[in-house]
């Protein structure tokens, strides 16, 4: 009776954001699958006690890639609560939560065994012997706590550490069929902002003006949130790499670089287009903008398991070589300019956590994203798209928003 209540109330969620005026909004990742993922955790583990706290998110762009490993919490819970303490008892196959507001804790998270804050000392000392070790993720206060309670019971404190982490973090590189579903809606929904924006971009219009559209379609498709703060330049702020002021008149004649996402239930994606601004690549500009998308393809014609970044990465760069544009490109050369990788992992956050040397499995989520930003001239180029690597290849989640420089024409054309 309790799983199908839990089920119940998600339908229903799904059921009341559908009329807002989406019709596809997928329901929240169940409380079971939670509970798997903190089983999975503690097969790796062999002794002890885990307790790992929920830090603090932060907002705005200085959250885009401190909050990472700070998902971790919500990834085994499905909540973030500051201040929160999750224990995991591999001995005993058993977790507890110890929140300030219980009930809440036990609403959000779908877990039974919920206990007050003020009983996590209490529950260390009767813990032990049966785990005589505590290895912590916890901030000053509780870390205080732990060590003050393991000195009384000659206990033995640790770090969590790297085995920990590590295993959290390839938990979380292979998506589950429930995460998938979410980063496909949040990707339609990008996708369809892209759209809006190719057809309402014009030179004179402000590039806010182009923000407002993205977001106000990102909330019409029930979507609660953004991926980080939209990037919108035009022109010479196109070469700025995280440029968010957003407030520039768009010029005639030149570029303008959209990177947007949207985020829902806490997954997000992450796509970006390059326009012309007024409606027709120039020669220039179109010259530029077919090698980045050439350099794209490139990589992504080698894309599916067992593939490195660094593969991916190789193969981008030799389409800037060979087209001798390796001047302004987001390649590492000796030139000046922004630089940055060919990609990323995506998930519950834009630069999710990931092990960057691993070759790619089925399940993992990842951009690739080649540039180039001639700041001499004043202009920017970046396309990047969001795939799933599948068990033959890739699923690319941005398939909705065009990306060939005649399509796009056509589109602002319409």
């Amino acid at each position: 009776m309790r799983r199908f209540t839990a089920l119940f109330a998600l339908a229903l969620s799904a059921l009341v954001y559908a009329q807002d005026g989406s019709s596809s909004i997928p329901p929240k990742i169940a409380p079971e699958e939670y509970r798997e993922r903190r089983e999975k955790l503690m097969e790796k583990l062999n002794d002890g006690v885990v307790l790992i706290e929920a830090d603090p998110l932060l907002a705005g762009a200085s959250g885009i890639d401190a909050n990472t490993p700070r998902f971790d919490y919500t990834y085994l819970t499905g909540y973030h609560r500051k201040g929160d303490v999750l224990a995991l008892i591999p001995s005993l196959k058993k977790s507890i939560l110890f929140s300030e507001e219980p009930e809440e804790a036990k609403r959000q998270a779908g877990m039974k065994d919920v206990m007050s804050r003020e009983k996590l000392e209490e529950f260390l000392k009767e813990i032990t012997p049966a785990a005589s070790v505590f290895h912590t993720r916890l901030r000053k206060e509780a870390k205080e706590l732990v060590e003050k309670v393991a000195e009384e019971i000659s206990a033995t404190v640790k770090s969590a550490g790297r085995v920990i982490n590590r295993e959290i973090t390839r938990m979380r590189m292979i998506k589950s069929p429930a995460e998938l579903a979410l980063m496909r809606k949040a990707s339609d929904a990008t996708n369809k902002a892209h759209l809006a924006a190719m057809k309402a971009c014009k030179p004179g219009m402000n590039e806010g003006e182009l923000q407002e559209i993205i977001e106000k379609t990102f909330k019409s498709e029930g979507c609660d949130g953004l991926s980080f703060p939209s990037i919108v330049g035009s022109g010479k702020n196109g070469t700025v790499l995280h440029y968010m002021k957003n407030n520039r008149e768009v010029p005639p004649n030149s570029l303008v670089v959209i990177d947007i996402g949207s985020s829902i239930y806490g997954y997000v994606t992450d796509i970006t287009r390059t326009l012309p601004t007024s409606g027709k690549f120039t020669q220039e500009h179109r010259a530029a903008y077919e090698v980045v998308l050439e350099a794209q393809k490139a990589a992504e014609a080698i894309l599916k398991p067992g593939v490195t970044f660094g593969r991916l990465e190789r193969a981008a760069r030799k389409v800037f070589q060979d087209r001798k544009r390796t001047d302004w490109s987001y390649a590492h050369t000796t030139a000046g300019g922004p630089r940055h990788g060919l990609g990323h992992f995506v998930g519950m956050a834009v630069h999710d956590s990931g092990e960057y040397g691993r070759p790619l499995a089925p399940g993992m989520v990842i951009t690739i994203e080649p540039g180039y930003y001639n700041v001499r001239d004043g202009y920017g180029i970046r396309i990047e798209d969001i795939y799933v690597v599948t068990e033959t290849g890739f699923e690319r989640l941005s398939d909705g928003s065009p990306r060939e420089p005649d399509e796009i024409e056509k589109m602002m054309a319409n």
